[in-house]
This record gives structure tokens, sequence and C-alpha cells, in this order.
């Protein structure tokens, strides 16, 4: 039997541990601490209100909502329309037009710029739009996988194939419904102490895992984990979760502020499911607060759009949560060492089956 040590306990190696176990092998994922999860752990473990770390929105259709299909605890999930989503610039709020099919064009501001935005998406070139079709190609990036530069695959899932849907369970219930999985395989899970290197042989072979002075013997090792990134790396977000006592960024669910690079989400009129049940329905706001950009400023930054757009909102504050160091997944690795695989969300399931195939 192959035994497979995997080092991160997120969402890629939790689908590499099934892959893993699907293929008889013994395995064990090794975690930092509680709670499990990675960047799909609740922002606070005690929170009543549920939070999503990022990303906040579902790829159906992705190797997430596949893998919970093949399990049989698919996510019920929520639409989001176009017209909820918002362009901020110089405090003024622009809706995103309705979706269009093919007896009815869009309307609305940005009807022009959408038209040709959806365009040359279909074409596979977007290098050449600016203004406000940027804004929007930016957000529906940020709302696709949570990367700000425009991709043409984001324009045409979201805003033509697909309308943008959100997790009712949030990213806590889909690291949940993996958990339980794993353990219904065996999968053994390390999570009282970090890594702290691997064992070779004479013949520079990794037989080992180094953790708190103990090694454990593996045939195989899977680094599924975002990498830590210099100080001011690109991949460094600030993040600041709000639960208000009110309806806040009413009509809309998402804003972008394209000046500030700050975006915002309310989940609470959306799914009250999320709220703690003293709460009228729909009459709380659960705001996700994401800052890209320049880190320094980015707390200043989310409280001057929300002072700009959701006026009165200091005083209604029920819960607060701030994670500094939020860092965005990533497919580079700094270990070189070709002995060990490497997993993102999008093939870990795969590298878990080669890893584990006897």
């Amino acid at each position: 039997m192959r035994r497979v040590g995997i080092v991160g306990d997120g969402l890629s190696g939790l689908l590499a541990g099934l892959g893993a176990a699907s293929k008889g092998a013994e395995v064990s994922i090794f975690g930092h601490s509680e709670p499990i999860g990675g960047l799909a752990s609740p922002v606070d473990p005690g929170a009543e209100w549920l939070f999503d770390r990022l990303p906040l929105f579902w790829k159906r259709g992705g190797p997430v909502d596949q893998m919970l299909r093949r399990l049989k605890v698919p996510m019920r999930t929520r639409r989001v329309p176009l017209s909820r989503m918002a362009i901020v610039r110089d405090d003024h709020r622009y809706s995103l037009p309705k979706k269009s099919t093919f007896l009815r064009t869009p309307s609305g501001p940005l009807a022009a710029d959408w038209v040709t935005l959806v365009q040359s998406a279909r074409k596979g070139d977007i290098s050449h739009i600016d203004g406000f079709a940027k804004d929007a190609a930016t957000m529906l990036s940020i709302l696709w996988n949570f990367d700000p530069k425009p991709d043409p695959e984001a324009i045409l899932n979201l805003g033509w194939k697909q309308p943008a849907r959100v997790a009712l369970d949030g990213w806590v219930g889909v690291s949940g419904r993996l958990i339980a999985a794993c353990m219904q395989t065996d999968v053994t899970f390390h999570i009282d102490g970090r890594v702290t290197g691997f064992r070779k042989r004479k013949g520079r072979t990794i037989d080992g895992i180094r953790r708190k002075g103990r090694v454990l013997p593996v045939d195989v090792v899977i680094e599924a984990y975002t990498p830590r990134l210099p100080p001011h790396g690109v991949n460094r977000l600030h993040g600041r979760y709000l639960g208000l006592e009110g309806n806040f960024l009413h009509p809309h669910v998402v804003l972008w502020d394209a000046d500030r690079e700050v975006l915002l989400v309310d989940l609470g009129s959306l799914i009250p499911e999320r709220v703690p049940e003293e709460y009228p329905a729909r009459w709380a706001s659960l705001v996700h607060c994401i800052a890209f950009g320049n880190q320094d400023t980015a707390a200043e930054r989310i409280e001057d759009l929300l002072d700009s757009q959701c006026a009165g909102w200091r005083g209604a504050i029920v819960v607060d949560y701030t994670l500094e160091e939020l860092t965005l997944p990533s497919s580079e690795y700094q270990n070189s060492d070709d002995q060990i695989l490497h997993a993102n969300v999008e093939n870990a399931f795969a590298v878990g089956q080669k890893a584990g195939q006897p």
C-alpha cells in the first residue's frame, strides 16, 4: 500500500487526499493548526455570522462542484443577477446591465460598453478594452477566480453563459463536506504543528516528512498549499468582515471600486440563512470587504469606500473581523524538488490519484 503525505489542509489538500485514497493509498494530511480548511476555514470559528474568506463565488462545473456531486453532497447555490453588481467611480455607482439575450439587448448607462466587452471576450481578445468595460471585466474576473487581471473566460461565464452564484453554506460548508469524506476513507489528519522538512535516503529519495522532531514514513509527498510570498507580494490581500444590522448595499450585492481597488460583497440580503435568527429576514448586511493593491493603505481605503457607499455603517456594527494576511491561491511553487508533486484546486484530485497509484 502506497503511503502518501500531503502538506496543506486546504481545499487542494483535501481533494488530493480523496484522490489518493480512491486508489487505496494510506493518506496523511498535514496542517498547521485547527480549523482545517485553509482559505475555506471560517473567518472566526466561534462566529454566528457565516463569512467566507475567499473566494466568494461559486464555479458551477468547476473541480470542487464536480467533487461534491460525485460524493452525492452537492452545494446549494443562489444566483446573483448582473444588475445587482455595480462599478464605483468617483463615489458614484454604475450598475451592470441585465443579462442580454438574443431577443433583447442590454440597457442602462453601461449598455454600449457591455456589448463591446462581451463581443471582445467571445473573440478571445480584450487587450484593447478600457474605461467602464475594463472595470467590469476586472470585477467579473475577481468574482470568477479572484484575479484582478481581466479574463475572457470570466466575462463569458458570468456575463453571458451562466449567472454568478454563491454557496448557501459558504466555503466552510465545502471544506466540511470534504473533511467528512476524507474521514470516511480513513485519511489521517495531523494538525498539531507545521511540517519542518523531509527525510531523504542516501540516494536522495524522500521517504519521510519531518514534524516536531518526528518523522512519518511516506512513499510520496504532495505539496498542496500556497507558498509564502514576499512582504509586498502581489497576492497579498486585506480582508475585513462586517455583520451590520440593516441593509447597507441595497439595491446591490457587489460593488467594485475601481479607484480604491476594493471589492464589497454583501451576502446578508441575498442569503439570510447566514445571519443569526434574531435579525429580520433580509435585514442585515454580511459585508465582505477585500482590498487589493497597496496593503499599507488597505484598511483606510476600505473605510473610505464604506463611508461613501454605506452611510451609518459604523453605528450598525454587530461583529467585525479583520484578516490582514490573506494570500491568494497560486499554481507557482518555490520548492523545485522533482520528487515532490504539487497540487492546486484545479488538478488536486488527479495529482492525488497519481500519487496513490500502486
